[in-house]
């Protein structure tokens, strides 16, 4: 047998053989019915033997077609798959895009970044996985991701950063608070609230640790939590007020969750990780031009904080 094989020629040998007629076999594959003869004439160069004999208006398969169909149909499955497989791949290089987050960068960026990248490239498979910051360098050993998104600074030399925005923290507050009217809040301002903490080790607690103990104020710390989503809806639930980050707090404000600029100003930076050891396919290329393009939506909307 000379040359690869052509899965389109072995297609249309397959339903002339199924259906035993050439206008039949193009109606099902939605092609010409010369252009079916034509794949069968190549197939028949291909295989270097005869496959059909026209006799009586009618097509007759040869005995070699006779074997070759009952090979092909043991095989076809495997063939299809493996053409399905090899689409995806150009859309893809692996059929999949893998995304790793820290849980700031899920509550909005990611849904709304998703959106628009689905609607330009709605076949394309997605995982989100939802990680903690200090499993981060595992992911970046391993490098079986295609898009990592984390707060910075993020120090490991196995990924490429990209800074995707830089944004203040805002104060949260439960419906009807006393400072709902007020244009700003201050740390003086919480000195005497309720106050709904994320959990030590974090670059958001040691920020705000540090700008209270600066500004001489003590905080009411009556909760703590890992969940920046777990103190918004304590917050709307009236259990006291916190500062989050922006992409939190934003997902609650149809909530009642009252959004207040904090001052001094603590600023997070956001970033987009790339792994050094993965080409980027122009799927992945897409959904970082999406993941792009939100992040500066959000720098636009929440300038004024």
């Amino acid at each position: 047998m000379a040359g690869a094989l052509n899965l389109k020629q072995i297609d249309a040998f397959r339903w002339v053989m199924i259906s035993g007629s050439t206008s039949q076999a193009a109606a099902t594959l939605h092609i010409s019915q010369p252009a079916v003869s034509r794949l069968i004439h190549n197939f028949e160069e291909q295989v270097d033997y005869q496959l059909f004999i026209r006799r009586g208006g009618r097509l007759h398969p040869t005995p070699e077609a006779e074997a070759l169909y009952r090979g092909i149909e043991r095989v076809y499955p495997g063939l299809t798959h493996l053409s399905n497989l090899m689409q995806n791949i150009a859309l893809t290089d692996s059929g999949l895009i893998r995304i790793i987050a820290t849980m700031p960068m899920v509550q909005r960026l990611v849904p709304e970044a998703l959106k628009v990248f689905h609607e330009q490239m709605p076949q394309i498979q997605l995982s989100v996985k939802t990680i903690v910051k200090r499993e981060l360098r595992e992911w970046l050993d391993g490098q079986q991701f295609d898009i990592g998104l984390a707060t910075l600074p993020v120090d490991y030399p196995a990924a490429n950063i990209m800074p995707l925005a830089s944004l203040n923290c805002v104060c949260v507050l439960p419906p009807g608070h006393r400072l709902s009217e007020a244009p700003v809040i201050t740390a003086g301002d919480l000195a005497n609230e309720s106050f709904i903490s994320i959990i030590p080790d974090t670059v958001l607690r040691r920020r705000v640790d540090q700008v209270f103990d600066e500004m001489g104020v003590e905080r009411q710390l009556m909760i703590e939590t890992q969940s920046g989503a777990a103190i918004c809806d304590m917050v709307a639930a009236g259990l006291g007020v916190s500062i989050v980050e922006v992409f939190t707090a934003s997902a609650f404000a149809d909530k009642g969750v009252i959004l207040k600029p904090f001052r001094p100003a603590i600023t997070l930076q956001f970033g987009m990780l790339l792994p050094v050891q993965r080409p980027q396919s122009h799927a992945v290329e897409t959904l970082i031009e999406a993941l792009r393009d939100r992040a500066k939506g959000f720098e636009e909307s929440f300038r004024n904080f």
